[in-house]
């Protein structure tokens, strides 16, 4: 099935292409209509919610017009197939569309079957560049340029670690060289862990390599131990998370159709200088190990380090003088024993036999297990027993098997408590976006663009997080809250199908219509029928 949007500003062309054109379920298509919009702004948010395949735009628009549109999609949603949609006297866009990667152009008024025509030719493109995606990536390979390769090499080499201001030259020089653009303000390092093996790996890296391509040297890839690794480049720290996010997305979308198989992507800490490249890929690996022990792991395919909570300030640092808290800030249950025993054993043996060392180490446990619960979001002493927070809990001769086992309860406590609260981090986030839909859900207005801001995030990390935490998009989400308030007006009330169209937000009443016989399998009509008789 593939997924189509339509963006135009006239309703009456937009009515036609909806209830003419043989969508699924309409016909025996196999294509799928999933939103529409009168201008490119508020078309673009809805796009980097439901992800189609395929636009279908109008040229001359208000706020947006289709060009822009054309252009934002090109670089954020590089695997979408573009339709121009357009009148006699708009041929003057037609070379700049085709510089946009547009390859089909159709003029108004459309029939269903010229329509059809154009849709089928697109998805056998679009079957043909699957299927071709090993292929094609082999090809390139074999007969890789020096240049590519010694791109690939330079990428490694600044995720690898470059000291010294000498050497830092030195790097932006050869990549300049290679055209290689890596000048930024702020860097971060996505980890793309893909599935399906090696032939999984082949089709990823296709995948993946394409997108950075197509992000106008905002991104680079490179493979790295465990998957490939995206190089986000950004002007500010807010530009570079709605990047990050938008990139994780686009990434994901791209990898799962490729491969058909379930993926990861692990979004490390920003940093502000091009040799701190491998700080911010440890963190995405750090991530990484966070969603493999994670027990909503399958739902939770997007990750960030925010995500998690703060990071350690320092990363590189001799295991006797690094603080017990930031050793065990994410290890999972399994690393307890392992990481105490070290962390005692770096004392001494003498040390071990002292009360007073004795006693050190266990407040130094119960500062650890107290900052890991209250980075998430709890109490202390209502996670941990009160018997455990007393001090001088041990004889005057103590022994490191009296110590290990009752240090392990306390740092288990704390850890079974944090892996609890990770699928919940975002609850309050979700009830402050769900609260301010339910007051807003008859505003027809109301974007993707305005719950994000109200909630104070970035609209890809609020798209992200929004999804996984609901299971179901933004998009999805607005309108199932819509239909069902149109199915209570329509069992409770006589008002007319189009005065409950308004009601729920919705400006046009056949679109209306439209949606919620696709909710519900019946028209408004005959809804209120059955639910009244």
């Amino acid at each position: 099935m593939y997924k189509v949007f339509l963006v135009d500003d006239e309703i009456v062309i937009r009515e036609g292409i909806r209830n003419s054109f043989p969508w699924e379920g309409n016909g025996g298509s196999e294509f799928s209509l999933v939103g529409e919009a009168p201008d490119g702004e508020i078309a673009l948010q809805m796009m980097q919610d439901v992800k189609p395949d395929i636009l279908i735009t109008d040229i001359r628009m208000p706020f947006m017009d289709g060009m822009q549109l054309c252009e934002a999609v090109s670089h954020t949603m590089p695997w979408v197939q573009i339709v121009i949609l357009s009148g006699y006297d708009d041929f003057s866009y037609a070379q700049q569309a085709i510089s946009l990667g547009v390859k089909e152009y159709l003029l108004k008024p459309v029939s269903a079957q010229e329509l059809l025509e154009v849709l089928e030719r697109i998805a056998g493109r679009i079957r043909e560049e699957r299927r071709l995606q090993a292929d094609i990536l082999r090809i390139k390979r074999q007969f890789a340029s020096s240049s590519a390769f010694l791109r690939e090499k330079l990428l490694s080499e600044a995720l690898g670690g470059v000291k010294g201001t000498e050497n830092i030259s030195q790097l932006l020089e050869r990549a300049r060289a290679l055209n290689l653009s890596l000048l930024a303000n702020r860097y971060l390092v996505i980890l793309a862990c893909p599935g399906g093996g090696e032939e999984g790996r082949t089709l990823a890296q296709s995948a993946l390599y394409r997108l950075a391509d197509g992000s106008g040297e905002a991104v680079h890839a490179c493979e790295v131990s465990g998957g490939f690794a995206l190089i986000v480049m950004g002007d500010t720290d807010e530009d570079l998370e709605e990047r990050a996010y938008g990139c994780a997305q686009a990434a994901l979308y791209e990898v799962e159709r490729a491969t058909g198989k379930s993926a990861r992507m692990c979004i490390g800490e920003a940093v502000t200088n091009i040799a701190e490249l491998p700080r911010s890929l440890h963190a995405a690996q750090m991530v990484r190990r966070a969603m493999d022990v994670s027990p909503d792991s399958e739902k939770r395919r997007i990750m960030g380090v925010r995500d998690m909570g703060p990071l350690p300030a320092e990363r590189i640092i001799n295991l006797d003088v690094l603080p017990l808290s930031e050793r065990l800030q994410y290890a999972n249950r399994d690393d307890v024993e392992k990481i105490l025993s070290e962390y005692i054993a770096s004392m001494g043996s003498a040390a071990i036999h002292s009360v007073m060392m004795v006693n050190f180490l266990y407040v130094e446990i119960l500062m650890a297990a107290s900052r890991i619960i209250k980075e998430s979001g709890g109490e202390p002493r209502e996670v941990v027993d009160e018997r455990m927070w007393e001090q001088n809990l041990f004889g005057d001769s103590p022994e490191p098997e009296e110590i290990i086992p009752l240090a392990r309860e306390v740092l288990e406590k704390a850890i079974a408590f944090r892996d609890e609260q990770s699928s919940t981090r975002y609850n309050a986030v979700i009830n402050k976006a769900r609260a301010y839909l339910a007051r807003e859900y008859q505003n027809s207005g109301v974007t993707l663009n305005d719950v994000s801001s109200h909630v104070c995030m970035s609209n890809s990390h609020f798209c992200t997080i929004f999804s996984q935490e609901m299971g179901v998009t933004f998009t999805e989400y607005l309108t199932n809250l819509r239909m069902n308030k149109a199915k209570e007006l329509l069992r409770t009330t006589q008002m007319r199908s189009s005065d409950v169209a308004y009601a729920v937000g919705y400006n046009d009443p056949h679109y209306f219509s439209y949606l919620f016989k696709k909710h519900t399998g019946v028209t408004p009509r005959d809804y209120r029928k059955e639910a009244q008789g």
